[in-house]
């Protein structure tokens, strides 16, 4: 026991539950899908790799501007540091008249040397080229947040009789997203990026009535995260918006002709055609239950009972203690 730093303890812990002595078997429970849930086209594995290439060979040249823009604003933030300290170099602390006389004046190399670089990287400020902006970074949005506020904005958009004008911060027709790519083998959780497919159905339930392009809905396979950011030059991209104005768009459309961008049926607007119903779908749900039901039903009861006594027996030591105080 002198060998042992710490204390071992091989009891049962004191918030453990006892396990269900009970043996449990799979059973396979009938539930109803939801209808109003929209799918996840599908798109093949070479569909989706060509489309990635295609992409990152429009990116061509925003990994550099990126880190070229990322890398001026670190020199202007050091510059503005630098410049910052030597204004306080100057600032001499307040002191008492009486020793106004002993202080002398900052020497001449100090205030040198720390003004040296203050104007040293002023002279660099004509020297820095920023790499031009490429055009394509005018017609792509990315990021979760920011694709999901620019569907909503064209779902918006679409309601009513007119379309807004852009000064309520609507999308403007080359605005609109014509291709939306998203990293779904990546995303972790996969909760973040479940209201993508409904958004876009949205999009393209409302636009059918005003002869608006479709948005294509594509998932992109495993890895595609990675490849994204590194083409962008970001340490994460999960989802990427293609605007209906961007260039060589048609180059993504091509490849899309036999996907079918997803739709909601009970967004589209009343008519007089006879509609098909959808037929129910009936999903098996995988769990487990008692081999022996009426054991188990016995011992509910039994710790429903013991739950209650435990109840009553505070209740009654309560009253107990209100008594003697």
């Amino acid at each position: 026991m002198a060998d042992k730093l710490v204390r071992t303890h091989t009891n049962q812990s004191n918030r453990a539950k006892a396990k269900d002595a009970l043996e449990r078997k799979v059973v396979f429970r009938s539930v109803l899908d939801n209808p109003f849930r929209v799918q996840w086209p599908s798109v093949p594995v070479n569909v989706q790799n060509t489309i990635l290439a295609r992409l990152i060979d429009m990116l061509h040249g925003v990994r550099e501007y990126r880190l070229e823009f990322e890398k001026q604003n670190r020199r202007k933030r050091q510059r503005q540091f630098e410049r910052n300290a030597a204004s306080r170099a100057f600032k001499r602390p307040r002191l008492a008249p009486s020793t106004t006389d002993t202080i002398g004046i900052v020497p001449e190399s100090t205030v040198t040397e720390s003004s040296q670089p203050a104007q040293g990287a002023a002279g660099n400020d004509g020297t820095d080229i920023i790499r031009s902006r490429p055009d394509v970074l005018d017609h792509l949005t990315s990021g979760i947040n920011e694709v999901t506020r620019l569907l909503e904005k064209t779902a918006h958009s679409l309601v009513g009789t007119s379309v807004s004008t852009s000064s309520d911060g609507l999308p403007s027709s080359e605005a609109r997203p014509s291709v939306v790519l998203v990293c779904r083998g990546d995303v972790s959780p996969p909760a973040l990026i479940q209201h993508v497919p409904h958004l876009v159905a949205a999009c393209n339930t409302r636009g059918m009535r005003k002869d608006v392009d479709s948005v294509h809905l594509i998932p992109l396979p495993k890895g595609a995260e990675a490849t994204l950011a590194e083409a962008f030059g970001l340490r994460r991209v999960s989802i990427v918006a293609v605007h209906a104005g961007a260039p060589r768009l048609s180059e993504l459309t091509a490849l899309l002709q036999t996907v079918l961008p997803p739709t909601a049926s009970w967004l589209a607007a009343p008519t007089d055609a006879t509609l098909p119903l959808v037929p129910t779908h009936i999903k098996q749900l995988r769990t487990t239950a008692p081999k022996d039901m009426k054991a188990a039903k016995e011992q509910r009861v039994r710790g429903r009972t013991a739950a209650k006594d435990r109840e009553r027996a505070k209740k009654e030591a309560q009253k107990a203690r209100a008594s003697k105080t």
